[in-house]
């Protein structure tokens, strides 16, 4: 059901399709009645509902639209083990779950017919118990282990409800989750619950899994925080029979990870440092740490499993004389053994001794570098540390080489499983650029379950950045002692003992910088060894599970995705775009905003005809789709009409048509990750397969 889409001549095929968004102009267009429109079935928070395109509506027989809806097709997921029958054919097995399109219900409604495109051809009936009505895309993945515990999934709503309402929910989920551990198979999973997340992580990009949210609600834990109930239907890719009984759901602890597991855990730091002229101290400091902890790793024996990457940046040379590069990989952590290659590799990065533009500078350019130009496979650990004395340039300078900001980049790095760390250093001559820094660099260094991974180095001494740094990489190394041992793996690492009165800062006890490191290895190992055991998700059930943390609900226990296809991450792009060009054009003339809107959605194939309202809210729903119905998200979008726009300075204006025109760029590179593209169903075209965006990158 989830064979991964092949980049070969499927990509060249949808490239083609989709180059009037993502690539140069179609030279020709094609002839009125064939021709794809752009369609709008983006939705606010919760978008990614299936939209039929004009041309699928127009065949015959069509998809089912959903009830009330004039775009949105029905579709369903398979249970395991059920079984097609095409028309005159004999029965056959599908996978579970695939995603199929429903053309027919039979009139005592005991058997759907389906098929799985939207292009007319359905394939045959399955009996309507063998699949699950699925209104929308949405699909809820286990999230970072960082300062969480295990998922649990409670058979019926009032369970999870009860927990949810009470003030000690954390004591009571510890208990219900060792119960779990400890029940046989056969015994049932732990009173109410009927399953737990598994103890080593799931990667979702490497062992792809669904949990398909069928029903959404609302609830508020007793500390006011709100908390998301959702039911969902679980599946793994290895669940192609029949469903397993509700009472093995992965219940019983996994077995511990063999020696050799342990060892083979490898863990890659990669400085990104800021090149301009004032820097040149703060880096013969990281080469000095570098070499040191080179010393110390080769002593114990650990060269294989700590590894150690150096990319510089500075400014556009074809803009300022003499600057040389942007950004420069000095040392690829995948390419560099020894202190002696690293100390080679690492000489030629020194200060410029040409000023930039500005004192910003273009950090984002240089974190994206170390996204892109480094090769992570390798590496179950993976921190990038960004070593500043300046913000960084904002996509709408007019200086930024990414036309990112720092959310897109942070939503990026998480995508690659990278922790990033920055250094800022708050020298006097940076003063009036400290605080946009600050917030730039918090924002960047989100990590799900800790605070901002955000460091800041008063006056930029050059010894409390030394300290600093010392710390950074002694508890790196400890993190990778820990796992080559196999220490620590059953319970989450304790906190350090709090530092004594007079202990310097470079002691690891005590200092936020080590025990975030801690935290955040001890997920990564969890998520390594998931991934070298190919952990899988819990076998088929349905079952109502809480997005947060019982014991700390400030930490996201589910991370909600939704699933867009190729053409709908297309459509999102131009959707995205033209608003960013309606709101930009409604800057200059405020009360012409509505009118800006009309005209793209006349531009997109929208009918703006049928929205009799001057609400530019009603405009933005004919733009955005039919998406937001029965479900608990909101988009920032949908909420303005004209007051609000006009409420807005123009900061915020500003701010509002930047973060569109990031997203933009941002959809793109999904676009092109073609290893995380995935489909849904066998028979499906390349085109329908789908890529698991998160949901905080909607607009």
């Amino acid at each position: 059901m989830d064979a991964r889409v092949e980049p070969a001549h499927d990509e060249k095929e949808i490239a083609c399709r989709h180059k009037t968004f993502f690539g140069a102009p179609a030279k020709e267009e094609a002839p009125p009645a064939t021709r794809r429109s752009p369609l709008g079935w983006l939705a606010a928070s919760a978008l990614a509902l299936v939209l039929a395109s004009p041309a699928a509506l127009a065949c015959s027989p069509a998809p089912l639209l959903q009830p009330g809806k004039t775009q949105l097709q029905e579709r369903v997921l398979t249970r395991p083990g059920g079984k097609l029958t095409p028309d005159g054919g004999a029965a056959k097995p599908v996978p579970g779950f695939s995603v199929l399109y429903v053309y027919e219900r039979s009139p005592d409604g005991a058997r759907v017919r389906v098929g799985a495109g939207a292009d007319c051809r359905p394939e045959g009936w399955m009996p309507a118990e063998a699949v699950v009505p699925w209104r929308h895309t949405l699909v809820a993945a286990f999230a970072n282990r960082t300062g969480r515990d295990r998922v649990l999934f409670f058979g019926a709503e009032d369970g999870l409800r009860g927990l949810v309402g009470s003030r000690d929910a954390g004591a009571q989920a510890a208990k219900l989750a060792e119960a779990a551990k400890t029940a046989g198979p056969g015994q049932g999973a732990a009173g109410p619950l009927v399953s737990i997340e598994p103890e080593t992580a799931v990667d979702i990009n490497k062992q792809f899994y669904l949990l398909p949210i069928l029903e959404a609600k609302t609830q508020r834990f007793p500390t006011g925080r709100p908390v998301r109930m959702v039911k969902v239907a679980a599946v793994t890719s290895r669940d192609q029979g029949a469903p397993a009984p509700a009472s093995a759901a992965s219940a019983t602890p996994a077995p511990p990870p063999a020696p050799a597991v342990r060892q083979n855990f490898r863990t890659a730091i990669v400085f990104v440092i800021d090149a301009s002229s004032s820097m040149q101290p703060y880096i013969d400091r990281t080469r000095k740490a570098i070499e040191r902890i080179y010393d110390g790793i080769k002593a114990a024996e650990l060269q294989e499993q700590v590894r150690f990457g150096l990319i510089g940046y500075r400014d556009d040379p074809k803009a300022v004389a003499g600057l040389e590069y942007l950004t420069k990989v000095f040392v690829d952590p995948s390419k560099v053994d020894t202190r002696e290659e690293f100390d080679k590799a690492a000489a030629g990065l020194a200060a410029s001794k040409v000023s930039t533009r500005a004192f910003a500078e273009d950090g984002y350019a240089g974190v994206d570098s170390a996204i892109n130009a480094i090769d992570w496979t390798p590496f179950g650990g993976r921190f990038v540390v960004l070593i500043t004395d300046a913000s960084s340039r904002d996509p709408g300078s007019g200086l930024s080489a990414t036309g990112l900001d720092a959310k897109a980049l942070s939503i990026a790095l998480l995508e690659k499983k990278i922790a990033t760390m920055a250094l800022h250093l708050l020298t006097e001559e940076g003063r009036k650029d400290h605080a946009k820094g600050a917030a730039q660099y918090r924002e960047l260094t989100t990590y799900p379950g800790r605070k901002p991974l955000y460091y800041p180095v008063e006056a930029g001494d050059v010894g409390q950045f030394g300290a600093r740094v010392d710390t950074l990489t002694d508890s790196l190394v400890t993190l990778v002692q820990a796992a080559e041992a196999g220490e620590g793996l059953d319970t989450p690492p304790p906190p350090p003992p709090k530092a004594a009165p007079g202990k310097p800062a470079s002691n690891p006890g005590g200092d936020p910088l080590a025990e975030d490191i801690a935290a955040i290895g001890h997920a990564m190992r969890l998520a390594y060894l998931g991934s070298v055991q190919g952990t899988a998700a819990p076998p088929m059930f349905e079952a109502w599970a809480a997005d947060r943390d019982f014991a700390n609900d400030t930490v996201a226990s589910l991370d909600v995705r939704v699933l867009l296809s190729k053409s709908q991450l297309s459509d999102l792009q131009a959707t995205v775009g033209a608003l960013a060009d309606a709101y930009s054009k409604g800057q200059l003339d405020p009360s012409d905003l509505f009118n800006q809107l009309r005209s793209a959605a006349a531009t997109l194939s929208r009918d703006p005809a049928k929205v009799g309202t001057s609400d530019n809210r009603a405009l933005n729903q004919a733009l955005l789709g039919e998406y937001l119905d029965g479900l608990p998200y909101t988009s920032r979008v949908m909420a303005i009409d004209q007051d609000a726009w006009l409420g807005m300075n123009p900061g915020e204006q500003q701010a509002l048509i930047d973060d569109l025109q990031v997203k933009a760029r941002l959809y793109r590179r999904f676009h092109d990750d073609v290893s995380n593209w995935v489909r849904l169903a066998e028979g499906a075209s390349p085109e329908d397969a789908v890529y698991p965006v998160p949901l905080t990158a909607l607009p």
